[in-house]
């Protein structure tokens, strides 16, 4: 029985993210590995395997790209909060 392509195209996109893809490669396999895993039912082609690789692959893809992106911003947010709470020392006057 030969394999569904969306299922090679789904693991194919999953292994994308490994080499800097990142949640671009993660978000087409999720949409080829649903689309994969839905003719597989229907049809009973090879490949449900591949497909079930691929969708864990890309959304723990995606998980990391979102978490990524959240730590970036709350870095940026608590280095500006803690400068706007901690002024800087001023220098005190030299005698003249």
């Amino acid at each position: 029985m030969p394999y569904n392509p969306w299922a090679i195209a789904s693991v194919s996109f999953a292994a994308s993210t490994v080499i800097g893809t990142w949640c671009l490669g993660g978000l087409v396999a999720v949409i080829t590995g649903h689309i994969a895993r839905h003719q597989i039912k229907r049809t009973g082609e090879a490949g449900g395997s591949l497909a079930l690789a691929g969708l864990i692959a890309g959304y723990v893809a995606i998980a990391l790209t979102v978490g990524f992106f959240t730590l970036y911003i709350l870095f940026f947010v608590f280095v500006f909060a803690y400068a706007a709470t901690h002024p800087a020392p001023t220098p005190s006057p030299t005698p003249g």
